[in-house]
């Protein structure tokens, strides 16, 4: 059985997967299929098919493996190529459609705190009423003004 150690196999350069991996670049989790507890991993490119994860694990090829992808859920996978500290991994079942695309999306959680960063611009807006209190106003104020101007010019 092969491992990281003794395999690097980035001599192949065709491109044997179906569908155009998605750069993913985010925290997930590995649990070996014979270890309970689960280990924090990158995952780095996504399709519906595959996987690339990043992990100082040594994986060895056709190793089974369960994969946690936030916004998907576990994935049950077997790693197909082994890199330096980089695994392909195949799925045992292709993702549903529309995973790619939540596993890019569901990255934003609400934990209760404003950071200034997402803090609602500092803006005020009349209520409709307010606003047209406000121009009514504005337009009585200049039409009195030209009057009495008008009024001093012809007394």
């Amino acid at each position: 059985m092969a491992t990281a150690h003794n395999l690097v196999s980035f001599a192949d350069t065709v491109e044997r997967r179906g569908e155009t991996r998605v750069s993913l670049a985010r925290t997930g989790t590995l649990r070996l299929a014979d270890e309970l507890p689960s280990r924090e991993i990158r995952i780095a490119d996504l399709n519906r098919d595959g996987c690339r994860i990043e992990s100082l694990l040594p994986l060895a090829i056709d190793q089974a493996v369960t994969i946690g992808i936030p916004g998907v859920g576990l994935n049950s996978a077997r790693i197909t190529w082994v890199g330096r500290s980089d695994y392909g991994c195949q799925f045992d079942v292709a993702l549903p459609a529309g995973s790619v695309t939540a596993a890019m999306t569901d990255n934003v959680h609400d934990l209760g705190q404003t950071h200034a960063a997402f803090r609602a611009p500092a803006t005020f807006k009349w209520a409709p009423r307010g606003r047209l209190m406000l121009l009514g106003a504005l337009s009585l104020a200049g039409w009195t003004a030209i009057t009495i101007v008008a009024a001093r010019l012809l007394a």
